[in-house]
């Protein structure tokens, strides 16, 4: 394997701070298990606070402090439904990308479990 150092990137090639910010922002959201659990649920459908807190097993304090920045930002929606907050998730493009990244997950544990199997 033959490769030819080319230097350094363009200018126009290096990842701005502030997009690099935000990038950091959203895998370090996805990087909680319970979170992404949770979030994968809501690209299915919306579910109550207490919902979610049973799928994942933690208490709905715990839930509500997994969600809550997701909720200030704005990428998740809420409303009352008498005494319980509903979450929904409206933003199609993160809906496709939790998709996205879980696929991918499932295709590198395939690929992994490939290469033990041909050891």
């Amino acid at each position: 394997m033959t490769s030819e150092y080319t230097g350094l990137p363009a200018r126009e090639d290096i990842i701005s701070n502030d997009l690099l910010d935000m990038s950091m922002t959203i895998l370090k959201t996805l990087s909680d298990p319970a979170r992404l659990q949770m979030l994968w649920a809501l690209t299915k459908a919306e579910h109550s606070l207490s919902e979610l807190s049973q799928f994942v097993g933690v208490s709905p304090t715990v839930a509500g402090q997994l969600l809550t920045r997701l909720r200030t930002t704005g990428v998740l929606q809420t409303r009352k439904s008498g005494r319980h907050v509903i979450y929904s998730m409206q933003d199609e493009r993160l809906k496709k990308f939790i998709g996205q990244t879980l696929d991918f997950a499932e295709y590198r544990l395939r690929i992994s479990n490939e290469d033990e199997s041909a050891v």
